[in-house]
């Protein structure tokens, strides 16, 4: 390989810059600690059958997507796969595999891929550490640029990613001196870098998409990053995104390539050249195993919703919940405690895209799906201004503290002089007290989040009317409409906001339902909607609440202007959801391995797990998720979904023109996939796809994401302490199913006209089903089966 000159290098097509584009786009992005969303890790490669998505990661060093065979074996041996689901997966994959088969695949060792190595690799066949000091100096300089609150040394934040590593280099000492020569030398604007790196690196576009595609998985937690930039921060995305960062690990396979001998370097030519193997047997016999297992689960899933219920009374309190898997057990507990209850799942933003500003100094918040873009803005009032004094003092006398540490004269001396005078605060949050939620505080808007101009009354008439068609209450509305927003407690907890929520940027819904609430009871607004046909009865009134998820209890909001006619009904209401949470606690304690005899005991258990630091495992989140489910509250009320469904009201006879179906299926159907695919990596390959050891953990740049250890690599998912009790998974890894009640031609018009939608279920990173009078239907390539 040349050193670079000054003369013109070849010129690249545009063949190259798509390749690189098409590499890029195989890294799914990643959101921020404080606006967590859980993301599907393998969206990019959506485009292929998931077999053969896994097949490409291997042959690149991207992991696996099925389970080691012992977890199948264990399965076996359990009765948790049963004789009869095995021979339905072979028969649907069109395996060319028996019982026997596949048996004997589970004892056999599992050889290693064949795996394409970059340059860095290869040279470091003799010395180690050679491969991870490159790699490692990739994510020590992403996670000194993109530190903006911990680092005492504050960089020009306008200076590209690009440019800032060359400048760094020079001081780089992994680098040898030739080395930061030829760096010094590449052009200082990376389009022009990348251009000449192509010229030098001389492959064609198919090998350098597998190159490129190796090098960010190489780095991949730093690659999410970047790539998220674009989706939940687009200006940085320009001078910070994952282009940057691909110039940055093209010059170092350049390095690299430049310390291989004449041999190592035609193995590193040739090997692009190579057919990649087809799956073989083994690998075929791995995913009828897990097919077996998701089928196991969708038979009892059939037979649960095929449970018949007595009919119930029409309601007085219509409550609606969050999809969240974990309000099912809850709504099933309040519809048993008080049957004149029925209750409804709709995103838990309530239709309000807003993002939120607090009174201090915390950064604006987005409370809507990450996928949405927030239109308007709340604040909390005026009168909270001595508030957002005394959380600004706070702040800054902990700045104060932080840059004192770091300070080369206080170095020796800090710990000394003031040790003991934290020695209170250490004896203070060592003691369990339980966590606390904040009281909801007055709120101004929405305004519009650019211009800050309040809304009009047509525009605060159609937010609300997109509300009501997700509730699709009908002329059926109840007097008292409750929407339910949920929120989470958990101290020390850097992964606290996918607790709270795993699609709403890491945020609780109580504010949101308090909104929406305050917009239908605004009387311009009711005779707005009436005037549209699309009202609320006179008398029905609309109240918000907010469920805990750690504790189970569930906050009524601004019950004073709940009319004085309704006050009986509302406190029936309130004592209903009592005995609810008290059955729901009792039900998930053992989970949590709370032991209490009596409910006091057993939530002042709970309440404390919140806000214990030292508690890795305040509650389960959304673990054990499995299946969506799109139809009318009548399809599951009464049935037992084990905490593990999503649940979206959907009414077939009121949407004939599908428009309501593609919503859902385009919306919240990838918002849990997303979700449950986040849990099923993190679970599955913990070790690329899962955050690791939070007891392990520093968090980078106060809220940008988290290492483990000493290693910069950024880690992403979900933490072991979130899937593992210390014994055994707390998540079983299962592949989303999806059920619809809705004629085939609708939900075949969906897949027609949604491309997105159709490659998940085509290319089975989900199962889709159908709800009919007799049973589930599966959709598969042949057409509608049914699931027996």
């Amino acid at each position: 390989m040349t050193a670079v000159a000054a003369t013109a290098v070849p010129s690249v097509t545009a063949e190259h810059q798509l390749a690189l584009s098409r590499a890029a786009e195989r890294i799914a992005p990643t959101w921020p600690l404080d606006r967590w969303i859980a993301v599907n890790p393998w969206w990019g490669l959506r485009d292929l059958p998931i077999d053969r998505a896994e097949a490409l990661l291997a042959r690149r060093g991207g992991g696996r997507l099925t389970l080691a065979p012992e977890a199948y074996r264990q399965a076996w041996e359990r009765g948790r796969i049963r004789p009869e689901e095995l021979r339905a997966a072979i028969a649907l994959s069109n395996a060319s595999l028996d019982e026997a088969a596949l048996l004997a695949s589970l004892e056999r060792h599992q050889a290693a891929p064949r795996v394409l190595a970059s340059a860095w690799e290869l040279a470091g066949e003799d010395t180690a550490p050679t491969t991870d000091d490159a790699f490692e100096a990739v994510a020590e300089c992403c996670a000194g640029y993109f530190d903006h609150h911990q680092q005492r040394w504050e960089r020009d934040t306008t200076t590209p990613l690009y440019a800032w590593w060359q400048d760094q280099s020079r001081h780089d000492r992994r680098l040898s001196t030739t080395q930061r020569r030829r760096v010094a030398m590449l052009p200082d604007d990376a389009s022009a870098a990348r251009e000449l790196l192509l010229a030098e690196l001389a492959l064609p576009p198919e090998a350098l998409e597998a190159l490129a595609h190796i090098l960010l998985l190489r780095v991949n937690g730093w690659a999410s990053w970047c790539q998220g930039l674009a989706w939940h921060t687009p200006h940085a995305a320009t001078h910070a995104g994952i282009d940057q960062l691909l110039v940055i690990l093209l010059a170092w396979e350049w390095l690299g390539l430049a310390e291989l001998e004449a041999a190592r370097r035609a193995r590193w030519a040739a090997q692009w050249e190579a057919t990649p193997a087809p799956a073989d047997r083994d690998h075929e016999a791995l995913w009828c195993w897990q097919a077996a297992l998701e089928l196991g689960y969708q038979r009892r899933l059939a037979a649960t919703l095929a449970t018949p219920t007595a009919p119930h009374p029409a309601p007085s309190v219509q409550a609606a919940f969050c999809i969240d898997v974990r309000s099912e057990p809850l709504r099933r507990h309040l519809e048993a405690a008080w049957e004149e209850v029925t209750t409804q799942g709709v995103a838990g933003f309530f239709g309000m895209p807003i993002t939120h500003s607090s009174a201090g100094p915390e950064r604006d918040l987005p409370r809507l799906p990450g996928l949405l873009a927030p239109r308007y803005r709340t604040a909390e009032a005026p009168p909270l201004a001595p508030l957002h004094r005394r959380r600004h003092r706070r702040e800054a006398s902990r700045q104060g503290v932080r840059h004192a540490k770091y300070h080369a004269l206080s170095t020796f001396t800090l710990v000394e002089t003031t040790g003991l005078a934290w020695a209170w605060k250490l004896i203070r949050d060592s003691r369990r007290r339980p966590a606390t939620t904040p009281s909801p505080t007055p709120l101004e808007g929405p305004f519009h989040a650019v211009g800050g101009e309040p809304l009009t009354t047509a525009e605060r008439v159609e937010l609300a009317r997109g509300l009501l068609d997700a509730l699709a209450p009908g002329g059926d509305a109840a007097p008292l409409l409750v929407l339910v927003g949920h929120d989470s407690a958990s101290d020390n907890n850097p992964h606290h906001a996918g607790l709270t929520c795993g699609a709403c940027g890491g945020q609780g819904g109580g504010l949101n339902a308090r909104l929406a609430a305050r917009l239908l009871n605004d009387p311009e607004v009711r005779h707005g909607l009436a005037a549209r046909g699309a009202g609320l009865p006179e008398g029905t009134h609309v109240l918000a609440a907010t469920h805990c998820t750690l504790t189970d209890r569930v906050t009524l909001h601004d019950t004073d202007a709940v009319p004085a006619a309704l006050t009986p009904l509302l406190a029936r209401f309130a004592q209903a959801l009592e005995e609810a949470g008290q059955a729901n606690r009792e039900a998930r304690a053992a989970a949590l391995d709370v032991a209490a005899e009596d409910d006091e005991t057993r939530l002042a258990a709970l309440a404390r797990r919140g806000g214990d630091w030292s508690q890795p495992r305040p509650e389960w989140g959304l673990a054990n998720n499995a299946a969506l489910l799109l139809a009318p509250r009548a399809a599951s009320r009464g049935r037992d979904l084990e905490g593990r469904v999503f649940l979206h009201e959907y009414h077939p006879e009121r949407d004939p023109d599908g428009h309501t179906l593609e919503a859902l299926m385009s919306a919240p159907m990838l918002v849990a996939n997303w979700i449950n695919l986040q849990y099923y990596a993190s679970t599955a390959d913990h070790q690329r796809h899962g955050a690791g050891n939070k007891l392990l953990h520093s968090v980078v740049g106060g809220h940008l994401g988290v290492i483990e250890g000493n290693s910069p690599q950024l880690r992403i998912g979900l933490p072991m302490q979130s899937l593992h009790d210390g014994n055994d998974w707390r998540h079983e890894p299962l592949r989303l199913t999806v059920v619809v009640d809705a004629p085939r031609e609708r939900i075949e018009g969906v897949l027609a006209r949604q491309p997105d939608v159709a490659r998940l279920v085509d290319h089975r990173w989900l199962w889709l089903c159908r709800l009919t009078e007799a049973g589930l239907e599966r959709y598969t390539a042949g057409g509608w089966r049914p699931l027996d």
